[in-house]
């Protein structure tokens, strides 16, 4: 065992010189742009006068007393929570059906899914922006089944990062939908026949055999999507530019009306290295469990 360990050791460091040059480029492209924003962040930044001065952590105290930063904030985090736990329970069923062996055209069908997903995110956002226009299909579907005032999804404060999350949870779901199709097929089918055998249904054998069999992989794809959910621009943008009156705007839009709105480029990458730090709290997590 000891001799088998030394002999990948040894391989490992012969193939470290030709990884060498890709590992240094890599980390030169990520840590420049991570330096770069540090130390904006801690500088008051304005192109138009341009004036550079150095001004410690105030951007960041600025931020706590900040409203706008915190509805953003409040914002972000509903955007992930609900979004990730709709895509999760839908994606669930979806996974489920697909699993199925009673299904026919399964393979149809799980072609079929990915669809949104290989969609662009801004032709998604184009598509539901027509979608849910106030004389869009939807709103014309609703009068036609008696509802003489629809909702104005896009224009009112009160459900526009729903709508938001609407679109963005349609994108989303195949990619979930795929990671607990693969999960499910490799929890063995013998332990669903012992506990038929048994007399458990469907139920209690998805929630004493799938769950348990699928916990590492059902932690992994909502750690990832949280990730790329929270870091998402261009759904929110194209939909509604964080209206009306910022009641979508989220954390990504709000460094980016800082930095090409109003020209803080200090203030924005303050808000940039909060996005980061939140961002490595869920990679943290996510590299936690891809270890286990």
């Amino acid at each position: 065992m000891a001799q088998m360990m030394a002999r990948g050791f040894r391989e490992e460091r012969r193939a470290l010189p030709f990884l060498l040059p890709t590992l240094l480029i890599m980390g030169a492209i990520n840590l420049y742009p991570f330096i770069n924003g540090l130390l904006r962040s801690l500088h008051s930044y304005r192109i138009l006068s341009q004036s550079y001065t150095f001004t410690g952590l105030s951007n960041f105290r600025m931020l706590l007393h900040d409203e706008l930063f915190l509805k953003a904030f409040a914002n972000s985090a509903t955007w992930v929570a609900a979004s990730v736990s709709c895509q999760f329970v839908l994606a669930g069923v979806l996974a489920l059906v697909l699993n199925s062996r009673e299904l026919i055209g399964r393979r149809v069908f799980r072609t079929l899914v990915l669809i949104p997903w290989a969609t662009p995110p801004v032709v998604v956002a184009l598509t539901w922006r027509y979608f849910l226009a106030d004389q869009g299909p939807l709103n014309l579907f609703l009068r036609a089944l008696g509802i003489a005032n629809p909702p104005s999804w896009l224009l009112d404060p009160n459900v526009a990062l729903w709508s938001c999350i609407m679109a963005n949870v349609w994108m989303n779901i195949p990619f979930m939908t795929v990671m607990l199709l693969a999960g499910l097929q490799s929890v063995e089918r013998s332990m669903y026949e012992a506990a038929a055998i048994d007399g458990a249904g469907f139920f209690q054998a998805t929630v004493r055999i799938t769950m348990p069999a699928m916990k590492k992989v059902i932690l992994i794809v909502i750690t990832l999507m949280s990730i790329w959910t929270f870091n998402m621009f261009d759904i929110v943008y194209v939909l509604t530019r964080g209206g009306p009156g910022n009641a979508s705007l989220t954390l990504p839009l709000f460094a980016y009306q800082n930095a090409f709105f109003y020209y803080q480029l200090g203030y924005a990458a303050a808000v940039g290295m909060v996005i980061m730090a939140c961002l490595l709290l869920l990679i943290f997590f996510y590299i936690r469990q891809v270890l286990e």
